[in-house]
């Protein structure tokens, strides 16, 4: 691309396209990083650099940039049949076959077997929600409207998604759904309750059942939790929490919604992130990693007991309305039908699990001792190092988020891409990732602390 093209788009760009998660006067003042191709874990930019994806685009990219097999097989559903809508029983062989394909997938003891496909997380939590409180009419309980979700947890943002969502930032300009609470969120390291991990009494799990009890368990119709909090900095559980909220929830005859759209699909070196903590939802919503991105595509899994509930006792002659136009999209379903024959094929799944042990290790030798390194956590190909003032738990710089965008405009600089997420730095590369590749993006990562740290000479 010439110069005179690239700086053309530049100013396209800042007149006509809207960016989310973007300052707007910042963005008209330094344009956009235009992205031209893509190939395995590497982006190509229009100034001529090849870059790490290190966090492969929003956790979703999972196969990698470039997958010719994947466009093929879209294009060949495209010359077929491009879409056609899942209304009133119409069908296509793609939905059909990735639901097939699904059922295999997720635990044979989970009994889940049934999904609708929407275009992304947002409408799929939207759509779990709206499922949760047809499942509770159809019992005779009408009055389970309410939803519980974690503070510090991200599920969109769209009306009722945006609602559950409990970072704080979320709400400035748009206030809480009367039917949405947030409960405590499981973060040891910024605990709520001062508890360290030695004496740790899971308050913030007792919490929701607090909730509960305060709203009146008949008027509950769904949790709905990460199994690792994502966007709120890649925050592990506290161990046995995720159980013991499920019991909760069992005892209330509540439903228990897990939200995989970041952890499905293998990123945490697992096909879903529900198999290391011994989980057996009610609904699952999913996205991101089932076609890698190649086309909007995200989904509601079904548990059987749901299923059959609204099956056997939901109104006659009363459908589920819940229908958007583009579920069960036939050329989204044949690109996630092709990028999981990918990821089968070249055992990403098991990839991601060794990679992310040697990421995690590589982080730990490389950052570990760094006087700003509070914890480096994950697991999988997800990884967050969080750094604070020395010796508290304040921001590095007194202002949120100056060291960590600080250490992200570095890493573009050198030739990666990882996140700044609040007082973190967060990797998720694409799960075809190599040692060498690993090796590169740690040392970018590495060199970019201390770039940034030089400018914070105190903390």
């Amino acid at each position: 691309m010439s110069q005179s093209e690239y700086a053309l788009l530049e100013d396209l760009d800042r007149r006509h396209v809207v960016h989310p998660i973007t300052e707007f006067r910042v963005h008209e003042e330094k344009g956009p990083r235009l992205i031209l191709g893509g190939k395995g874990v590497r982006v190509d930019t229009a100034d001529g650099r090849s870059v790490i994806d290190g966090f492969s685009g929003l956790y979703n990219i999972n196969v990698g940039h470039g997958r010719t097999e994947i466009a093929e097989a879209v294009s060949a559903q495209m010359k077929r049949l491009a879409y056609y809508p899942a209304f009133w029983g119409y069908s296509t062989e793609p939905a059909i076959r990735l639901a097939e394909r699904l059922a295999t997938l997720f635990p044979a003891d989970r009994n889940i077997s049934r999904f609708l496909f929407t275009t992304g997380g947002s409408d799929a939590n939207e759509m779990n929600f709206r499922l949760a409180r047809f499942y509770h009419a159809s019992n005779g309980q009408t009055e389970r409207c309410k939803v519980l979700s974690r503070r510090s947890g991200y599920h969109g943002v769209t009306c009722a998604a945006g609602s559950a969502t409990g970072l704080p930032a979320y709400h400035v300009f748009a206030d809480v759904s009367p039917v949405h609470h947030h409960v405590a969120a499981p973060n040891c390291l910024r605990c709520e309750y001062g508890n360290t991990s030695s004496d740790c009494a899971m308050e913030c799990v007792e919490d929701v059942e607090a909730v509960i009890q305060r709203e009146g368990p008949e008027t509950v119709s769904a949790v709905i939790t990460e199994p690792i909090l994502g966007s709120g900095g890649i925050i592990m559980p506290p161990e046995g929490s995720l159980q013991r909220l499920q019991e909760i929830c069992h005892t209330h005859g509540i439903l228990l919604i897990l939200d995989e759209v970041v952890t499905g699909f293998g990123r945490t070196g697992k096909w879903f992130g529900m198999e290391h903590f011994d989980l057996s939802p009610d609904l699952v919503s999913f996205a991101k990693g089932i076609n890698s991105g190649y086309l909007p595509l995200g989904g509601c899994a079904l548990s059987d007991k749901v299923y059959e509930t609204i099956r056997d006792k939901g109104p006659q002659g009363f459908p589920f309305l819940g229908g958007l136009t583009y579920n069960n999209h036939a050329s989204s379903c044949a690109a996630a039908l092709a990028n999981l024959d990918i990821v089968e094929r070249e055992g990403l799944v098991e990839n991601a699990r060794e990679m992310g042990d040697y990421m995690i290790g590589c982080l730990r030798d490389n950052l570990g001792s760094h006087p700003f390194v509070k914890e480096i956590r994950g697991l999988g190909l997800m990884a967050a190092v969080e750094f604070t003032k020395p010796g508290t738990l304040e921001p590095v710089g007194g202002l949120p988020m100056a060291f960590t965008t600080s250490v992200s405009e570095h890493c573009w600089k050198r030739g990666a891409i990882a996140r700044a997420m609040w007082e973190t730095m967060s990797l998720a590369p694409p799960l075809c990732i190599n040692r060498t590749e690993l090796d590169e993006l740690i040392d970018i990562l590495t060199q970019s602390v201390h770039d940034a740290a030089a400018a914070f000479p105190e903390g």
